[in-house]
């Protein structure tokens, strides 16, 4: 098992407390207040350490958090305590900090005398540690990677082709991906797909990257059937087949899948290759929307506008384009702005609180799927 970041690194850690780090802190004052907390530690003034940290931790600073953690964990001017340590580590590791993330994975992992440790969730914090670039947890990931394990082996690949924690490399990121497929991880299997479609790391394939799809898809995978879909409806890799496409898309859709709402609705409001229809476009978008899709938003609030598969509403155009104001839409705002001026003050008011109930609706409902790895090359 590693060694924390105990005795043995504390030179590593008062370096470390030593970098400032443009922006790091907010304020010129958080950045004196937290150097004197290091001045403090180096001098052994462990009591004076920990007051000028405790409070730059409890306003969020993820650096200061870390190390109240590693002081608790090193019993450094106070009792050593390991649940302690666990909540300031836990504090900075979710703000992303990887020190935090590895020394915490490590706590987990070692668990303590009166109970075991917690083997699930030392690994994802080591897993978060390597893609935060921490040398230690990219060490711990790339050894688990070597012994085999395929969650590894796709979680480093993926490192290399995102250049996360380690420097961009395609035809490395393949490797660990094509490895992890061969041993049946379906995520793997998708991103090989995502591969050869691309042309990422291996030459382009379309007739590969539909297999690998397809077989992805059979396993359960949302993403890898939008993505046949598309090949489907292109005619990319497979035979064109509009009957196979709309039944993949909605499959994706109707579990709950945005990328693939979107592209149902924008189908079947274009009608170019696909049947029109205005009253389908709107309920997808409807779902797309409520899944958090500002595109959709936006693209309902117009057909709410001018009426098209809609009744004609004003007022639910203008909360629609509301809620997607909030994501600072330069084209949500605008059309706001013009709608502004076309309602009365009571119509704004109705449409305000239809605003705020829509984003309550939201807040409530299901998490919807989001594609965040699939490719959706010139559009759904």
């Amino acid at each position: 098992m590693h060694e924390r970041y105990s005795t043995k690194r504390n030179r590593w850690f008062l370096t470390l407390l030593m970098l400032t780090l443009p922006g790091a802190f907010g304020a010129p004052a958080r950045a004196a207040d937290f150097s004197a907390g290091v001045a403090a530690y180096k001098r052994s003034d462990f009591a004076a350490a920990i007051e000028q940290f405790s409070a730059l931790a409890a306003s969020g600073d993820a650096r200061a958090q870390f190390a109240l953690g590693l002081m608790y964990d090193n019993g450094e001017g106070v009792a050593a305590d390991r649940e302690l340590a666990i909540g300031w580590y836990t504090k900075s590791a979710e703000q992303g900090y990887g020190k935090a993330q590895y020394n915490l994975a490590l706590l987990l992992e070692s668990g303590h005398e009166d109970a075991a440790g917690d083997a699930q969730a030392a690994r994802a914090w080591f897993m978060r540690a390597a893609e935060s670039g921490n040398a230690d947890g990219v060490e711990w990931l790339r050894r688990h990677a070597e012994s085999g394990d395929p969650e590894g082996q796709y979680r480093l690949g993926r490192m290399y082709l995102k250049a996360r924690g380690v420097p961009r490399n395609d035809k490395e990121g393949y490797r660990w991906i094509e490895q992890a497929a061969e041993s049946g991880y379906v995520d793997a299997i998708f991103a090989t797909g995502v591969a050869y479609e691309t042309g990422r790391g291996v030459a382009r394939s379309y007739v590969a990257a539909a297999r690998a799809y397809e077989r992805a898809a059979a396993a359960g995978s949302l993403a890898a059937a939008f993505n046949l879909a598309r090949l489907c409806r292109l005619g990319r890799g497979v035979t064109r087949d509009l009957k196979r496409a709309h039944k993949l898309y909605r499959q994706a859709a109707d579990e709950g899948l945005v990328a693939a709402q979107l592209s149902l609705a924008m189908l079947f409001e274009a009608g170019q290759g696909w049947r029109r229809d205005r009253e389908m476009a709107a309920y997808w978008y409807r779902r797309a929307a409520a899944g958090g899709s500002v595109a959709a938003q936006i693209n309902l609030a117009f057909l709410y506008a001018e009426g098209l598969g809609v009744e004609k509403d004003l007022i639910e155009a203008y909360a629609w384009y509301a809620v997607a104001a909030k994501s600072n839409h330069p084209v949500a705002a605008a059309n706001l702005d013009v709608l502004r001026d076309v309602l009365s003050p009571t119509q704004r008011d109705t449409a305000e609180a239809r605003s705020v109930e829509l984003l309550t609706d939201a807040s409530r409902s299901p998490t919807s799927r989001n594609l965040a790895t699939a490719t959706e090359s010139g559009g759904p």
